[in-house]
């Protein structure tokens, strides 16, 4: 049985593959252009650029061009977690650029994953399980027609086509052809007079805030966040300095219907940041949620700071974030903490090479109602692949001792290997996201620990160039607290792994 679902999950990857190549090599055969354009008014200061910079407004890391991957990128980030395509979009790099106006970027992107894995780690599914996942994006900005404004229009379509235990149905897994931006920009590119371009937006937005330890959106998993509401972003949180103010309602994920808004929750806030100084980088942060209408009714302030130096080759650097969450759950008195330390050097070497030092801790309680928040952050990055897999959450955590390693042999190819061990930081409490725990603390605090291996490939010739694949593999040494923890689902070691197709044109 399990082996006819994965000859009918690779079968069903390889037609989207090769139906979406094929059209994309009719697109691209006509026309491979790579001319810029620029938006008007990126958020950046009014200096005037070489006609061939590119107008950095975003901090997605682009993965096209001569040298697709690298080990100096952000502290943090790495490709799998950071929607790229809005960049992609705006500097011609996607085919159908070729066949646009000046006033019009359109971009599609198909990612289609098959992943599974063996000797579960939850209540619910203690056995195996594996899925089909596909996500498609219709991507469209109209800009320089009425000027200062800008549309822009986004709508995705994301389904399981090959799922067990009704995951298809589920909003996590699932939501169907709706929206997931649909806004109006307004531009300007000296603000007050000081020099610093302004944009203002309304409508459906998609945020990403920092490194998205508490923000994010389009990502490695499943779901992406979305929310109804207003942000203002002054001046370029890429240099000097940058401010984000919002005020927005979440958007409830409907797998089948149309998402809409939460009329009785409210999430605002700030950001500002400074990148005056090259060794000591500040973002420092306030946000609200005010949620009426949940199972959970949460009023969560949560505030905090982030401290990092830029990698750079044949130089160490860091990262610092501390969050800080006080208010009530389900009107229990809240007040959790998280943070997080990595310790990063990039070597002088052939093949580049980069090894980090990581740290994470999220305050736990008996009371899962006391854990910290991870509000709408993403968690590839530092604890794993996510989607049906995921199993560790920064709620109740600590993992004192973790190191991640990234290596490209060659300009097109990139490896990503990390380990990290797992404890509870309160044994009393829960072991979020597995419906598992015990009030005791007989069982231990150890989960176990975790092997993570990836492969990236994003070919360079022809229209291959627009294609990338991954695969990866990840191991769960199970510790002890499996074997001593009621309703277990078993000690035996997790397997994971899964293959992945991405494209856009």
């Amino acid at each position: 049985m399990i082996r006819k679902k994965i000859s009918t999950a690779y079968r069903m990857i390889l037609l989207t593959v090769g139906f979406l190549s094929g059209n994309y090599l009719l697109a691209s055969a006509t026309k491979d252009a790579e001319v810029k354009k620029f938006d008007q008014a990126p958020i950046t200061d009014t200096k005037k650029k070489a006609p061939n910079e590119t107008l950095i407004f975003s901090q997605n890391t682009a993965t096209n061009g001569s040298k697709p991957f690298t080990t100096t990128e952000s502290p943090g980030k790495t490709r799998f977690d950071f929607d790229n395509l809005t960049k992609l979009m705006e500097e011609h790099k996607t085919p159908l650029s070729a066949f646009t106006p000046d006033w019009l970027n359109i971009a599609i992107e198909h990612r289609t994953r098959y992943d599974l894995y063996d000797n579960g780690f939850t209540r619910a599914i203690p056995g195996f399980n594996d899925q089909v996942h596909q996500r498609t994006r219709f991507l469209m900005e109209v800009l320089n027609i009425i000027d200062p404004l800008k549309f822009t229009l986004e709508l995705t379509d994301i389904r399981a086509p090959l799922a067990n235990f009704n995951q298809q149905h589920s909003p996590i897994f699932a939501n169907h052809f709706d929206f997931t931006q649909l806004h109006l920009g307004l531009i300007s590119k000296d603000f007050l007079g000081t020099g610093y371009a302004t944009k203002f937006e309304v409508g459906r937005l998609i945020m990403d805030f920092g490194q998205a330890r508490l923000i994010g959106g389009h990502r490695w998993g499943t779901f992406t966040p979305t929310f109804d509401g207003m942000l203002l972003t002054v001046g370029n949180e890429q240099e000097k300095w940058g401010l984000r103010v919002f005020g927005t309602r979440p958007v409830n994920r409907e797998p089948t219907s149309l998402d809409w808004n939460t009329p009785a929750t409210y999430f605002s806030g700030a950001q500002i940041t400074n990148r005056d100084i090259s060794w000591a980088n500040v973002d420092t942060y306030f946000f609200q949620l005010n949620e009426g209408n949940k199972l959970r009714k949460r009023n969560l302030s949560t505030t905090g700071f982030r401290l990092f130096a830029q990698p750079a080759t044949g130089k160490f650097d860091y990262e610092i974030e501390s969050m800080y969450q006080f208010g009530d759950t389900n009107d229990k008195n809240v007040f959790a903490h998280r943070h997080h330390g990595e310790i990063g050097y990039s070597f002088k070497t052939a093949m580049p090479f980069r090894l980090i030092y990581l740290f994470d801790y999220s305050s736990g309680d008996r009371d899962p109602d006391k854990n910290f928040d991870i509000l709408y952050a993403k968690r590839r990055v530092e604890y794993g692949p996510t989607g049906m897999f995921g199993p560790f959450f920064p709620s109740n955590l600590i993992s004192p001792v973790g190191f991640r390693a990234t290596l490209i042999p060659v300009s097109s190819v990139r490896l990503m290997m990390s380990h990290r061990a797992y404890w509870l930081a309160n044994k009393h409490g829960a072991y979020v996201g597995s419906g598992l725990q015990d009030p005791t603390g007989r069982a231990g605090s150890f989960l176990g620990s975790m092997l993570d291996v990836s492969v990236g490939w994003d070919p360079q010739w022809s229209y291959w160039k627009r294609v990338s694949f991954d695969v990866g593999y990840s191991h769960i040494f199970k510790g002890d607290y499996f074997d001593k923890v009621q309703q277990s689902p078993g000690s035996a070691d997790t397997n994971y792994g899964y293959m992945m197709t991405t494209i856009k044109f």
